[in-house]
This record gives structure tokens, C-alpha cells and sequence, in this order.
């Protein structure tokens, strides 16, 4: 059922503020109840104002100029109640008043939210971190001019069913080049740093309901086989005929022996190396994810094949360029094997 608002313009004399038989001109904005008063500036003799026909008497140019005055200011007013309505802004009275004088408040838009947060955490997040959030911006921007014909909207626009609808449309979204179609848990990936960001918004009252309070989707748990040591051996003695192949099964086999992430092995190098008094190598160093949060290093024990490993990389022209135990390889690439 629709709500059917109510809207009126009255003008009035402020009789209250009458000055040798003059008066300032007022109007009084009526919305569903609600009224505010504005100062037209202008003031009139009492005895030519007809508040009944809401016009002033006289034939003067000046008279004819304060009656068009007037009736420009009454078109103004509905111009902006119904700005305000079709854009479906605030409906009050208030808001009406500030529309015509210029001063109401830039509403909070998704991607008013998605540059404050971008911004304002730019300096504690990894760059693989913003990058994410860069993408999960770019197919907000492509559902928005698909389905809405616009480019952003407001945050109070952001419902249960625009989040439910976004997801399926990350579902069916045609993949871009080079890559996969966004499963279940990648479309949950996108959901969380959206879940975030309306975090922001609502702890800063920018919005007053929570959209993801009733979001029923979950991420699918996969188990994670783990590989036992025939596995372990048949791909260390895999004979392959790429180098950059042979290269990625190093980084995993020396993941296997550390417990080193693929960013942190990306970027590895001789200074994360130290010896201990019983002449043992181990790594230390921060995780990547977790360095700007967190002064504590972690440390682990470079058993003999990880040792024979690193050696293997000591006159590597890539990784020497790169200053780093082996060759930079991104994220996507290390996925799919680099083409050398």
C-alpha cells in the first residue's frame, strides 16, 4: 500500500513583526504534517496583503514585480518537494526549506562510503587488500548502471534486496577475460567487504538500519586434502619442461616446508634469513597481511631441502633484480603457472 503524502505552500504575513503598517512576507511549507517557515525578504503594506487569495493588491511596476516574486517563489518550492520526491530524498518540510535556500546536506551515498573507507584505509591495508576492494567497487559501479541506470545511489537505498540482488548478479556476471565465473565463496568475498564498509556507515549514523541483518548467504566450507609424503615426492621429481613451471613447484614445495603464504614468499629474501648459535638457519620476518597491526615476528626452522631450495635461486637474474630469494610472480600467474 502506497503512503500518500501531503505537501502546501501558504505565504503569510509575520503581523508580529509589523513596522509602521509594514510586515515581513513569510511562506509556510507544509509536508505530511510537518511545517517550516521561510523569509521571502521581501516585505508589504499591510493593507494591500489578501491572505485568502494569498496575492497583494496595487498596480504599481513594484507591485507587479513583488506578485511575480512570489509566485516564482511558490514554483520554486514545488519544484524542490518534487525533486526530493522523485529522487525519493527526505520527505519534510525542513528539507524542502533547505533545497530552496542552498544549504541541505549532501545525502551519504554506497560510493560516497566505498572512497571514505578506501581512503581512510589506505595506509593500514596491503596493496592486494585495496585492490580487492577496488574490484569489489568496480562491479558495484557495473550493477548499478545495469540494473538501477545509474552510477551510485544513496546509502538508504541499500537494502536487504539490493544486497540480494547484487549477489546474483555477481553470479551471473559474464567473467572477464582470463578469468573464472565468481563461485559462492567469491561472491561472499565481495559480501564481506560490502558488509564492512556498511559497518562504517552505520557507526557513523549515516544510516539508521543494518541491510545485511537478514542476509542468509553463507560461504560453502571446502575441505582441504593435504598432500602425504608420496605426493610430496612425486612432484619433487616431476621432470618439467617449463623453467617458470619448475620455479612455481619450488615456491611449493618451499611453502610445503615452511608454512609461508604465497605473498609471503613473493617477497623473501636474504634478510629474513638469520643463524642461530647452534649454526641453524631460520626464517623471521612479519606476515604481510598482518605486519601493520602486529610488532611480533614469527620464526621458523629452514630444514635441509629448504636450504637446497634457496641455493638453487642465489644467481637467478629475476629474483636478483627483484631483491628477493626467488622471482616475483603475481597471485593469478602463480594459480595458472607462468608462461615462460
Amino acid at each position: 500500500m502506497k503512503t500518500q503524502n501531503t505537501f502546501s505552500v501558504s505565504f503569510f504575513l509575520k503581523k508580529d513583526k509589523e513596522k509602521n503598517g509594514v510586515a515581513p512576507l513569510y511562506v509556510r511549507i507544509t509536508v505530511n504534517g510537518g511545517h517550516a517557515d521561510l523569509a521571502t525578504k521581501r516585505k508589504m503594506p499591510v493593507g494591500k496583503w489578501d491572505q485568502k487569495s494569498q496575492s497583494m493588491s496595487g498596480k504599481t511596476a513594484e507591485d507587479n514585480l513583488t506578485r511575480d516574486e512570489i509566485r516564482l517563489l511558490g514554483i520554486e518550492i514545488s519544484s524542490a518537494y518534487e525533486e526530493l520526491r522523485r529522487d525519493r530524498g527526505e520527505l519534510t518540510a525542513e528539507a524542502v526549506k533547505a533545497k530552496v535556500e542552498g544549504t541541505e546536506i549532501a545525502p551519504y551515498t554506497l560510493m560516497f562510503l566505498i572512497d571514505y573507507h578506501n581512503e581512510e584505509l589506505k595506509q593500514l591495508l596491503e596493496e592486494g587488500t585495496m585492490k580487492n576492494y577496488r574490484t569489489t567497487k568496480r562491479y558495484l559501479t557495473e550493477f548499478l548502471i545495469t540494473k538501477w541506470k545509474k552510477k551510485d545511489i544513496l546509502l538508504k537505498h541499500v537494502d536487504n534486496l539490493f544486497i540480494t540482488n547484487f549477489g546474483l548478479f555477481l553470479s551471473n556476471r559474464k567473467p572477464d577475460k582470463g578469468q573464472r565465473p565468481c563461485s559462492n565463496n567469491s561472491v561472499m568475498k565481495h559480501m564481506e567487504r560490502l558488509k564492512k564498509m556498511i559497518g562504517i556507515a552505520l557507526e557513523n549514523k549515516w544510516i539508521r538500519e543494518n541491510p545485511f541483518q537478514h542476509f542468509k548467504r553463507k560461504m560453502i566450507t571446502k575441505d582441504r586434502n593435504c598432500l602425504d609424503t608420496y605426493e610430496l615426492d612425486r612432484l619433487r621429481n616431476l621432470e618439467l619442461r617449463k623453467i617458470g613451471v619448475g620455479t612455481v613447484r619450488d615456491m611449493f614445495l618451499f611453502a610445503c616446508l615452511t608454512g609461508l603464504s604465497p605473498c609471503d614468499i613473493t617477497r623473501f629474501n636474504k634478510d629474513h634469513i638469520t643463524k642461530d648459535v647452534n649454526g641453524e638457519y631460520w626464517i623471521e620476518m612479519y606476515r604481510q597481511k598482518t605486519k601493520r597491526f602486529t610488532e611480533r615476528k614469527f620464526n621458523v626452522l629452514l630444514l635441509p631441502e629448504a636450504l637446497e631450495i634457496i641455493s638453487r635461486y642465489k644467481r637467478n637474474p629475476a629474483a636478483l633484480a627483484n631483491g628477493t630469494v626467488f622471482p616475483y610472480y603475481t597471485n593469478q600467474i602463480l594459480n595458472r603457472y607462468p608462461p615462460i
